[in-house]
């Protein structure tokens, strides 16, 4: 399960994403070779984290009580660019944006234990570690946000919506 997090254009007809002068290729659904979309997929594997680092909401249910709810990454819904900076500042500040990496023989891919018995010189080389973007690590989350962050800066105008 996942988000589908857009910034679009409010003066337009659509909802279709802003495009931006950055390509990514980054997310739970990619295109391959990258687009420069703003739209981007999200692991709901992060969700525990952006309950920590975006803002609640008090919301008033039909009996008029009032609640304080921590909507997460829904917070974004409706803002602007220009809104969500200074949120996405700190959330990217608290969470960092170092991505989760599996040495060869923490991978759990395959089923089996490989690495240092199987005889690597180096588990840690580039060429035997894997990223890992469905780990729900602070940098992975804080990566996604920080991505959402530089689209914000770009097109402080442009309205976020989440699917």
């Amino acid at each position: 399960m996942s988000w589908s997090v857009i910034l679009y254009n409010p003066d337009s007809e659509s909802q279709a994403p802003l495009c931006s002068s950055n390509k990514i290729q980054e997310g739970g659904t990619q295109i391959m070779g990258g687009t420069n979309e703003c739209d981007l997929n999200i692991t709901y594997n992060y969700s525990g984290l952006y309950h920590l680092v975006f803002p609640v909401e008090h919301v008033q249910d039909s009996d008029g009580v009032v609640k304080v709810e921590s909507t997460g990454l829904k917070w974004l819904y409706g803002k602007t660019g220009e809104a969500a900076i200074p949120i996405l500042e700190k959330a990217v500040e608290r969470l960092g944006t170092r991505q989760y990496e599996r040495t060869v023989d923490n991978c759990d891919k395959c089923g089996f234990t490989c690495g240092i018995g199987d005889g690597l010189a180096d588990p840690h080389s580039p060429e035997n570690t894997r990223s890992d973007y469905w780990a729900p690590t602070p940098g992975n989350a804080g990566y996604a946000l920080n991505i959402l962050l530089g689209w914000a800066r770009e097109f402080p105008k442009g309205v976020f919506v989440i699917y």
